[in-house]
């Protein structure tokens, strides 16, 4: 808004799920003609949940280019924001998110099978390698190679299979969403042209504390 104190200010809050009736305005800004704020829950504006919107925006504005929407990013967007306003912990929120962005853009990670010699993964810590695709088998790791919980897996591929409503209940740790997020992170960056601010920024903000 270029107006603070425009009368349509109050409902155009960052990460509030709206509908707008936009008019073409000069140069390529349109202007808010009429706008709507439709039932959700709103969000807490603590630094640390606002900075997982803002991954969640950033991600879904660099998949999209301009007035040209991808099919599903929208509900995908809308569905993660208000999850993460309901969320005790915003890390969990935003993992969902990427999983289930990873998946639309058709970059989502192996996590059943090898990426290498695609035989199915033993039931142990495996090695991820964001240019094979997802874990590699004991075959194809290369020595020294990080190894990534079990327990970590086991809730990727809950999240893969888009089963939200157990994820809620699960427990995750602090350790355990740190292997969550670094493996999602890892292949998200590997397929992005640049790498995400407001991630970076989230990196920083937990590396100060």
């Amino acid at each position: 808004m270029r107006r603070p104190e425009s009368k349509l200010a109050h409902a155009l809050e960052l990460y509030t799920h709206i509908d707008v009736l936009l008019a073409r305005g000069r140069g390529e800004l349109d202007v808010v003609a009429q706008v709507q704020r439709l039932p959700g829950t709103r969000m807490a504006g603590e630094v640390e949940r606002m900075s997982h919107a803002a991954l969640i925006a950033e991600l879904a504005e660099r998949v999209c280019e301009d007035r040209h929407p991808v099919d599903g990013v929208y509900e995908l967007t809308v569905m993660a924001l208000d999850e993460l306003a309901r969320e005790t912990d915003p890390r969990r929120a935003s993992a969902y998110f990427l999983m289930a962005a990873l998946d639309l853009l058709g970059y989502a990670p192996q996590l059943m099978a090898c990426a290498s010699c695609e035989r199915p993964l033993e039931a142990e810590p495996a090695a991820f390698s964001a240019a094979a695709g997802g874990f590699l088998c004991d075959r194809h790791d290369d020595l020294g190679m990080r190894k990534t919980p079990l327990a970590a897996i086991k809730v990727l591929r809950l999240m893969a299979a888009g089963d939200l409503q157990t994820y809620r209940r699960l427990k995750l740790d602090g350790e355990l969403m740190d292997e969550v997020e670094r493996v999602l992170t890892l292949q998200l960056e590997h397929h992005l042209d640049r790498r995400l601010k407001s991630l970076q920024f989230l990196h920083e903000m937990r590396a100060h504390r």
